[in-house]
Formats: C-alpha cells, structure tokens, sequence
C-alpha cells in the first residue's frame, strides 16, 4: 500500500495532521484532559515505531477551556489553517452540538467523541465509540435490577450538571427507571462553577425520608461528582448506591472523595484500562510513559483517546487501500462506516450501518491497582440497552459492487442458485421444506430490489431421492 499527499486533507509528504479540542483549563479539564494524552500517547508511540506510510503523525491540541466562542475558533483553526484531516475529540456537548454544520460542509469526520448528545447522533461526521446517554441510562437500570433483585423496585433521584448533556442523561434515566417498573423521585442541578453542593445533598435527603430514595444517578466532570460526593458523606448519606454517567468513571473521584461513599460509586463507561486483562495493556503502559503521562493508562478516558487514535490508524489504512493510495477527508469518512477491532479496550466497532455503536458497563477504582475495572463484562449489560434515543443515529447506505461472471452464475441481472433434493420421494416430507426456506428467502429478496442490482433466480431440482 502506498499514501498519496493530499496537503488540502491533512496528508503532506511528511506528516498526517489530526486535530483534538477540549477542555484543558477549565471546569471539565479533570474529565476531558485525559482524552488529549491519551490520544497523544499513542501518536508518540507511533511516531518512535516510524510512523504511517513513512509519515509521522502531527497532533494538534486545542483547549475551549470549556468555552464555546474560543471552540468554534479553535474549529476553524484546525480545518482551515492546519487542514486536519480529522478530529480524534471534540469535547463539551454544547460545543459538538455548534460545530455540527461546519464539521458536514467541509467533510472532517470525528472519532469517539467523549460524550454522546442526541444532536451528534444525527450527524454522519459524528462516529460514536462511547455509551450514549440514552445508553448509559439502560445500564443504570440493569445496574439496580442486579442490586435490588428487580428494577422496579428502584426509587431514584438525579443529580446532574447544570448543562444540556446533564439535562438530558436525567431525562433518559427517568424515562428508563419508569419504563423498568421504578420511581423516579426528580432531579437536582449543580451548577458548573460552583464550589460545594450541600444544597442538593439536602434535598437528596428529603427525598430518602418522604419516598425510600435507594439510588442515585449521577451527572457531572470529576470535580463536580467530587463534590457531590463529600457532600452525601458529610450528610452520613453512605449506603445508597450512586451509579452515574462515564465522567464518574474517574480515578481523581475515588482518589479524593470519603471511602465511605466511593466504595459504592460507579460511572457508566466504554473503554477498559492497562488495569484489565486486554491486549492493548503493555501497550497503554508503554506509550503512557513514553509521552510522559505514567499512570494514566489506569483512566478510562486515556483509554478511550488512545483507541480513538489507533481507530483513525486503521481507517486511514483501509482509505488507501481502497483508493489507491488517496486519502481524503471523504473518503476516509467513508472507510470509516466499517468494522474496527479495539485490542480489547472495547468492544469491536461497527460503523457499517450506523455511526453509533454502543458498548458499556459501570466501573469503579481497584484500590490495588489504582485502575479502573468494570463491575461486569460489556456482554452482561447488553441486554439492557434499548436502543431507543431522542433522535435516531444516523444510518449508513452499504454499496456493494457485483461483477458479471456468467460461468459463475452471476450475469448482468441475475445470481443463480441451485438446490438438490427430494421433492416427491420417500423424503420429500422432511427435504421440501429446505427447498421452500430458501426459496421463501430469495422471494422477499427480490421483492426488495436483490442483490447489487441483480435478482435472485433459483434452481430446484428434485431427485426423488434416486442416485
């Protein structure tokens, strides 16, 4: 395989820029941070083994500081000045929800973006890796049928960040919890700049005297769950099991929150750590240190930045095999709509018809390793997951191209099967209704348009069960 300049698209004769944008400096930084290293981390670690195509990788981080002007800046920056060819993150819901016409009029795909808001679930320059909200809420409700013996026997009350993506996960949990037969009591707003939350915690605790609250679904970056958290340990509020969104699922939480509550505190997340037993691990740990974050392949979100990494890897390589070496930003969106293994950090992708493809479970901190771990398998919480959203993801159109081989029974408008069997002979009772299936599928088949262009004609010849 070769790799053709493509200057207009991020590839040049010595480098393939890739652009991050995030939340570095400000209220989310805790959260988001973790995302660029990752990411980072493996570009080095690429780089140091030669590259892509002899190329080395051009990573460029900007930080909103959570501010939705300086990202729309930074946007543009990275599309028209370093004309990335694309974007490993774009973080904030707010600020992925804005950039969505931008992103579609110049054709610049966005892997794993760290949240997943209904708006980007509508677009097709979005390709979702993470749990959406939607999701995140379903694995709430098979996290307390798996505490309470059955999910309607949960009584639970929200508490979320004062922004949209907060808004919405307590809406979908609300919508799950019900939908499971369980009480959902109301939701309590922590605003982003604030800096304790004993007001919430005190309504949390009427709650649990007026209606029996058992369980908490949780919203917010690391420094609000902090927050949050202290706050309920404070209140003697510790043997409720609180179970939030993927922002929960951070090492600093556990770290620097009471014991007495964290020991019962998950966050919903999609991506396994070095502390697992994944083949990524030795490799996280690796490029962890070589880029100079030792210790971060224990976070989730370094996980996920760093598979969002090897992901593009791999599309740019599907790209330029499919297309003779030339890589755009279309047509590297277009090898994206595909299947990605994620070395065990996830389960494996599949864009080909969809760009979302959910996978989770909750996870909590080993206090041995200092990473986190899931509480079960991806697989155990898959039944939970409804696939119902506020908005449907955004489906993909599979082309198929057919040859004509006509002495291989495939001509300009038909593919030709065959079928041998007993029809009418001492079998024919249990034999016809093998023809009859395949017959039946290749019927609604054509009523359907075929295959590439081509209708189905089936041959059944009946032997009588005779020689």
């Amino acid at each position: 395989m070769t790799l053709n300049s493509s200057p207009g698209d991020g590839i040049t004769d010595d480098a393939i820029k890739v652009g991050w944008i995030g939340d570095l400096t400000g209220p989310t930084a805790s959260a988001q941070a973790f995302n660029a290293h990752g990411s980072q981390a493996y570009f080095e670690c690429s780089n140091a083994d030669g590259g892509l195509f002899g190329r080395m990788w051009e990573f460029f981080a900007e930080d909103d500081g959570y501010n939705a002007e300086k990202s729309a800046i930074a946007l543009t920056k990275l599309i028209e000045d370093e004309e990335v060819i694309a974007l490993v993150d774009l973080g904030g819901s707010g600020q992925a929800a804005q950039a969505i016409p931008e992103l579609e009029a110049t054709g610049v795909p966005v892997i794993g973006p760290p949240q997943t808001v209904d708006p980007t679930l509508g677009s097709g320059q979005f390709f979702h890796n993470i749990v959406a909200y939607g999701d995140q809420a379903d694995i709430f409700v098979g996290e307390a049928a798996n505490r309470l013996g059955d999910a309607s026997n949960a009584v639970v009350m929200g508490i979320v960040l004062e922004v949209p993506s907060g808004t919405e996960y307590a809406s979908y949990v609300q919508d799950s919890v019900i939908a499971a037969g369980g009480t959902y009591v109301g939701t309590e707003y922590v605003g982003l700049r604030v800096q304790e939350a004993t007001a919430q915690i005190l309504k949390l605790q009427s709650a649990i005297d007026q209606y029996g609250v058992n369980m908490v679904a949780l919203h917010g970056a690391p420094y609000h769950n902090e927050l949050v958290l202290k706050a309920m340990s404070a209140a003697g509020i510790t043997d409720i099991p609180v179970v939030g969104i993927h922002g929960v699922a951070s090492n600093s939480i556990f770290e620097n929150s009471p014991e007495d509550v964290t020991d019962d505190t998950y966050g919903v997340h999609s991506f396994k750590t070095s502390s697992s037993d994944i083949e990524a691990a030795a490799m996280m740990t690796r490029c962890a240190n070589l880029a100079g974050y030792p210790g971060e392949d224990l976070v989730n979100n370094f996980a996920h930045g760093f598979v969002n990494s090897y992901i593009l890897h791999r599309a740019i390589e599907k790209a330029a095999a499919a297309n003779n070496g030339d890589v755009t930003r279309a047509s590297l969106t277009k090898a994206l709509q595909g299947k990605f293994d994620t070395m065990g950090i996830s389960c494996d992708i599949d864009w080909t018809t969809s760009n979302h493809s959910p996978c989770g479970a909750p996870f909590t901190m080993d206090r041995a390793t200092g990473g986190m771990v899931p509480a079960g398998e991806f697989s155990e919480y898959a039944e939970f997951l409804d696939g119902v959203y506020g908005i449907d993801p955004v489906t993909f159109e599979v082309e198929i191209a057919i040859n004509s081989s006509p002495d291989d029974g495939i001509t300009d408008d038909a593919i030709k099967v065959g079928w041998i069997g007993d029809l009418t002979g001492p079998t024919a009772s249990a034999q016809a209704f093998n023809a009859h299936g395949s017959q039946a599928y290749f019927e609604c088949s054509n009523a359907d348009g075929g295959l590439g262009g081509r209708m189905w004609e089936f041959f059944a010849e009946d032997d009588g069960y005779n020689a």
